[in-house]
């Protein structure tokens, strides 16, 4: 028995010493980080998602570095599941120069749907495990529109604050739709159909994300109810029905005056 011990024990013992010798012939170090002294990466102030006109077709985005003590050209790689987009394929910085914007020009387009593009610094001119709070890649949604702003009018809103606000009115001649953006919190809004003299009022939405939250049951929904134009007050009313997960405050009005 203690033989058999031995044999099994030398046997392990000349398994694991192969196996490292293995790993040693077939090992291979990654590739150098930064060994320039730099640290690239896109600027915190370039916009996650950009709306655009028209007629645009191009936007810049910022591209920043700590050390400007050399000059140094950056390759960029870029990937987007469209084909509207033409990226450069570098970014050069100048002996103290800390920051350079590039433009990304795009063609071909759609009105109203979202594109996305996504662009990377390679890890050799990044600190990739450095805690910071800008990086070297950088996604952004951009999308086109032809939204104009066609009045600007007062708005009352008597179920959360109370008060009484000025408010641009704007209208897409693609969507024969009227938009009112950033009513209650910034991004969050709502559109509508009306022919501009009628009583008939139709908001797009079903269920409106206000953007509101209540301490006690979280996000604030709003569900429109019948909305119609009133003449002698030259105001749309927006009666809409406030919901959260719990269950509703019940209908309150918003309104537009003209």
């Amino acid at each position: 028995m203690k033989s058999l011990r031995y044999i099994l024990i030398s046997t392990v013992a000349l398994f694991a010493l192969v196996s490292c010798v293995q790993d040693e012939d077939t090992y291979k170090p990654g590739n150098p980080t930064n060994t320039n002294g730099n640290n690239i990466y896109f600027s915190a102030e370039n916009a996650a998602s950009l709306v655009l006109g028209l007629a645009d077709n191009s936007f810049t985005v910022t591209i920043e570095r700590e050390n400007a003590s050399n000059a140094v050209s950056v390759p960029l790689k870029w990937y987007s599941p469209s084909e509207i987009f033409d990226v450069p394929s570098n970014v050069d910085f100048a002996v103290g120069e800390t920051s350079k914007e590039i433009t990304i020009v795009f063609s071909g387009a759609e009105p109203f749907v979202n594109y996305t593009l996504n662009i990377t610094i390679p890890e050799e001119y990044t600190y990739p495990y450095k805690d910071q709070t800008v990086y070297p890649s950088y996604a952004v949604t951009m999308l086109q529109e032809d939204y104009k702003v066609v009045h600007t009018g007062s708005y009352y809103d008597d179920f959360w604050s109370g008060e009484t606000w000025e408010q641009p009115l704007e209208y897409s001649e693609l969507l024969g739709t009227y938009r009112l953006s950033n009513v209650w919190t910034e991004g969050h809004g709502f559109t509508f159909k009306w022919d501009g003299k009628s009583e008939e009022v139709t908001v797009v939405e079903s269920k409106i994300a206000t953007g509101l939250v209540y301490d006690s049951y979280g996000a604030i929904s709003a569900t429109p109810q019948e909305c119609f134009y009133d003449a002698d007050d030259n105001a749309i009313y927006f009666p809409f029905e406030w919901t959260v997960s719990a269950g509703t405050f019940g209908v309150y009005y918003n309104v537009f005056y003209f």
